[in-house]
């Protein structure tokens, strides 16, 4: 059997934000939901975008005319296999990040880099969504389990055999966007059936989850949202599961992925979206009074 491989988009080290201590972290290509606010849209398709980061563009990086007069017409690119503006002509106008590494170069890496694992730090997979790429996630994080690596994965909670990896993840982060699986659908493209059911799993089993909330306004920042977001978790707590190894995090829309969209060639549809402080602090709050832990990152 050919060995696993991973495709991944980005890399680097980071502290804190992508789970404890500073932390070599791997962003994974590919995506089942396509949230308009998303912060690494490159991450979302499977097959990696071409990304025009520079104007105007060279013309003569693309043969088949696909660049005239310094701007690309991607009607073109879509029916293009070779890619030769980025697998030959390379240049600095267009990119494509997504690269395919075998699990046994990544986990290389990471025993290279563990000097740079200081507080408590590892290897964190994220993305897109890592469990897109699940078999090759699989064995990369048992290779890093077996190698004494500190391991984190941040997920958005919807593959159903997301538990089958509990034993292999130190910390699981996962988002939970709304209470409302038909609005969670209408914006994200995928209900959150299968996000609750992993939500009471890890809740029941992983001795470390961090539940994080982005706050979108337009989207889930409301009283009705509000009482939505309390009514579930306090559920889990009249489930009678054990929810002292879980915190809680909201997040405020940013538009740090604005320009992203754009050099995807991607229409950027978020308006309005900016969430006060009033209401971040007020969710806090309420959560604070029902018993659960809040944190920052």
């Amino acid at each position: 059997m050919p060995p696993e491989t991973i495709t991944i988009f980005q890399k680097g080290f980071n502290y804190s934000q992508d789970g404890p201590g500073n932390r070599l972290v791997y962003h994974l290509q590919g995506c089942n939901m396509a949230c308009r606010w998303c912060a690494n849209p490159e991450g979302i398709p499977d097959q990696p975008p071409l990304m025009a980061v520079k104007s105007p563009l060279l013309d003569v990086v693309c043969p088949h005319g696909a660049v005239k007069g310094g701007v690309l017409d991607r009607t073109l690119c879509r029916t293009c296999e070779g890619r030769e503006c980025v697998t030959v002509h390379k240049n600095d106008g267009l990119v494509c990040r997504g690269i395919t590494v075998p699990v046994e170069t990544l986990a290389e890496e990471a025993g290279r880099s563990r000097g740079m694992f200081f507080d408590g730090g590892g290897v964190t997979l994220t993305g897109g969504e890592p469990t897109r790429q699940y078999d090759g996630v699989k064995a990369l994080l048992a290779r890093l389990k077996a190698e004494g690596i500190d391991t984190a994965m941040e997920t958005n909670g919807t593959h159903p055999d997301l538990p089958a990896l509990f034993p292999l993840i130190d910390t699981l982060m996962m988002d939970f966007k709304h209470p409302d699986s038909g609005v969670h659908k209408a914006f994200t493209g995928v209900g959150n059936e299968m996000i609750r059911q992993n939500v009471r799993r890890a809740a029941q089993s992983h001795p470390r989850v961090q539940l994080r909330v982005p706050m979108v306004n337009g989207f889930n920042v409301g009283e009705a949202e509000l009482e939505g977001f309390l009514r579930f978790f306090d559920g889990l707590k009249t489930e009678g599961l054990p929810c002292e190894n879980v915190t809680l995090e909201f997040l405020r829309y940013h538009e740090f992925g604005r320009q992203k969209w754009e050099q995807c060639g991607w229409e950027y549809r978020m308006e309005n979206a900016q969430v006060p402080g009033e209401w971040v602090r007020r969710y806090e709050e309420a959560f604070r009074q029902a018993g659960f832990t809040v944190v920052h990152t």
